[in-house]
């Protein structure tokens, strides 16, 4: 879960046109807000994707919350 000051800093780095991306912890995607994680296993489609991070911020991010960013093209 990233912190208030952690969100406010990644919001001014939000970009129109961004990468797709998960934030995976063990195979289980990440909600940034809450810090909860979905069930393993479930379909792509059901997953949080995240749409306007540059591949840098998203890096930034999961160094912070311990995660994998998996980039969608």
């Amino acid at each position: 879960m990233l912190t208030e000051t952690q969100i406010a800093e990644v919001r001014s780095e939000m970009v129109k046109d961004g990468t797709p991306v998960r934030f995976q912890i063990n195979g289980q995607t990440l909600n940034l807000t809450t810090g909860e994680l979905q069930p393993k296993g479930i379909n792509v489609l059901y997953q949080l994707v995240y749409w306007n991070f540059t591949k840098e911020t998203s890096k930034k991010i999961a160094e912070w919350t311990g995660s994998k960013p998996v980039f969608s093209d």
